[in-house]
Parts: structure tokens; C-alpha cells; sequence
């Protein structure tokens, strides 16, 4: 009986140090209907929190630092330095060529053009004293072919008054028209500001007045070897020589003219010409 009383105190005592060395247990142990605790809780995350916190202080070759977030209420910075490199994708697409605008012309000086329509006013004296001057209007159209060809076209018409009969009793008006067709080829001299050409083709005058002394019409071929120079890009100045084989009309004629350009494609020209029957004063409108 002593004995049993003795091993039932021994085992109270075991079982008291063991539960004061546990320490008292959270609020709800061991209540039915409550949960330990972290109980259901997820496993801790093996992810790192960079980049979502701040980047390590020392930032390898490896690592990019995140950029931060701008002002939205920041006002614009200024405008940086223009690149010297030119620009690249769609914005220079079909960008012409310098020089492109003006088909067989030099680089830089691209108001000299062998693809153009002119208009002109031209004041013609005769050197016969039985005529007066004459005031004619007319036209003229360069078509470049594939380089260095090109194709004119001309023609002219005005009228004027004269002597009439060799005594002198009557006047008599007449009138005065021109018609050309020509080919010609061009090339650069020395440098892209003087060009050289050389036309061919054939030329129709017609004069018609009632005195029968004073009227013609003569048909003839002609050549005309000119030079174009542009001193300044706005300008160019002509000189040729046309020779041809007509009898009654002129058969050598120096011309002289300037172009000054107004606008992108459109110059205004003034201009003599210098025949050994005629002479005559022009002021052009050219539109390239």
C-alpha cells in the first residue's frame, strides 16, 4: 500500500516539471473548434523581394537599376543637341536626289533646265527701212529625253506696218509669223556651272505684206551651238549663235539672254537678239 501511494506521487512530479518546463499555452489550446495556431497558413516564399524592393546597394555588371518614376507635373526638359547623322525610317522616304528637281541640270545650279514651257513678248525691227517694227508674242517647249537629249518646239506671230510702193504714196501692214522644231544634246564644262550646248533642226519664216517687194517665206535648217552659265543659283545667263541656210530671212543670228528665277519653277528672263536682217528685244516668262 506504501509503495503504490510512493510511485503515484513520484509520477505527479514527473509530470509537473514537464509541463512548467513547456510554458503556459496560447490562449484556446486544446479547445474543440479552434485552430492551432499558423495552422493552414501557406509555406514561407523561397522568391526574392528584389525587384520589388529597393535594388542592392552595390549594383554588378549583371544587375540594371530600375528606372525611376518620372513627374507627370514635370516640365519638359530643353531640347538637346541636333545628331549629325541623318535620319533614319519613314520620315525620308522618297526623298528626291539633290539635283532631281531639274532634270539634266548640274547639281546646285538647278535653274538651268532642258524640261520647260516659255511665253514670251518680242519686239522685232527690220533692218529693210520699208518696215517698221513688229510686235509678236509666242512660245516655245523644251522636252528633256533620257540625258543628254532634249526636243524643242517654237513658234511665234505679230504684225507691223511699212512703206508700201517704192514711191511712197501708201502704207501697207503686214504680218510676220515663225515656226522651229529642233533637237539638241547638252553637257558640262569644266565645272557643273557652265554647260555647253548644241541644237539642230529646222526653221519656217513667213512675212506677208500687200507690197510683193517686201513679202516672203523661207524654209531653212539651223544649227545653234550656245553656252548657259549660272553665276548664282538664281540666275543664269545664255549666249548662242544660230546658223542657217535661208536667203531672205536671217541666216546668222547672235542671241543674248538672263534668267533670273522668281520662284521655285518660274523665272523671268529679258533678252537681245542680233541678226543680219533683223534685230530684236525679248522678255520671257519660263516655267520649269
Amino acid at each position: 500500500m506504501k509503495k503504490t501511494i510512493f510511485g503515484i506521487l513520484v509520477l505527479g512530479t514527473l509530470l509537473c516539471k514537464n509541463a512548467s518546463g513547456q510554458g503556459v499555452p496560447p490562449p484556446g489550446y486544446g479547445v474543440m473548434g479552434v485552430p492551432p495556431p499558423a495552422y493552414g497558413a501557406p509555406p514561407p516564399s523561397t522568391v526574392p523581394a528584389y525587384p520589388n524592393s529597393m535594388p542592392p546597394t552595390m549594383v554588378t555588371s549583371n544587375v540594371t537599376p530600375p528606372l525611376p518614376y518620372p513627374d507627370p507635373y514635370a516640365s519638359a526638359p530643353p531640347p538637346g543637341p541636333v545628331s549629325s547623322y541623318a535620319p533614319q525610317g519613314a520620315g525620308g522616304f522618297n526623298t528626291p536626289p539633290p539635283g532631281a528637281a531639274s532634270y539634266g541640270s548640274p547639281q546646285g545650279s538647278g535653274i538651268v533646265n532642258f524640261d520647260n514651257l516659255e511665253a514670251f513678248y518680242r519686239y522685232v525691227d527690220p533692218k529693210q527701212k520699208d518696215l517698221d517694227g513688229a510686235h509678236t508674242i509666242g512660245g516655245a517647249l523644251t522636252v528633256a529625253l533620257f540625258n543628254p537629249l532634249y526636243l524643242k518646239f517654237g513658234a511665234s506671230w505679230g504684225g507691223g506696218s511699212g512703206g508700201g510702193t517704192v514711191s511712197g504714196a501708201t502704207k501697207a501692214d503686214y504680218d510676220f509669223a515663225t515656226i522651229q522644231a529642233g533637237a539638241g544634246f547638252h553637257t558640262t564644262l569644266i565645272s557643273n556651272r557652265l554647260t555647253f550646248v548644241a541644237e539642230a533642226g529646222l526653221i519656217y519664216a513667213s512675212l506677208k505684206a500687200k507690197d510683193k517687194a517686201v513679202s516672203f517665206s523661207d524654209g531653212s535648217i539651223y544649227v545653234r551651238p550656245a553656252l548657259r552659265f549660272t553665276p548664282f543659283d538664281f540666275m543664269e545667263v545664255q549666249a548662242g549663235v544660230t546658223v542657217g541656210s535661208s536667203d531672205r530671212y536671217d541666216s546668222k543670228v547672235l542671241d543674248l539672254s538672263t534668267y533670273f528665277r522668281v520662284l521655285p519653277m518660274f523665272d523671268i528672263g529679258i533678252g537681245a537678239d542680233f541678226g543680219d536682217t533683223t534685230r530684236a528685244l525679248r522678255t520671257t516668262l519660263r516655267l520649269r
